[in-house]
């Protein structure tokens, strides 16, 4: 019941939050999609490829925070925004 109306409530959100949230969850996505593309050329050898494993998990990491300050903006904005309403 609660996730239905966390749910709707994002749904309404004013376009600043909506745009903050939605780029953040590209610009994980993207992120992670070279995180990947590194671990698959990685090959699993830490002798020979472990700048392209630190780099690759570097990037998963990034992609994790930029995410959650990405929805910290997003909520921050439409508090804001909500309260001038």
């Amino acid at each position: 019941m609660k996730l239905r109306k966390t749910v709707i409530r994002m749904l309404n959100m004013c376009p600043d939050a909506w745009y903050i949230f939605i780029s953040s969850i590209k610009l994980t996505a993207f992120l992670l999609l070279g995180a990947f593309m590194l671990l698959l050329s990685w090959g699993g050898s830490m002798s020979e490829g472990y700048t392209q494993y630190m780099t690759a998990m570097s990037l998963y990491e990034t992609g994790e925070a930029l995410l959650m300050i990405g929805a910290i903006f997003s909520v921050c904005i439409e508090d804001v925004q909500s309260s001038r309403r």
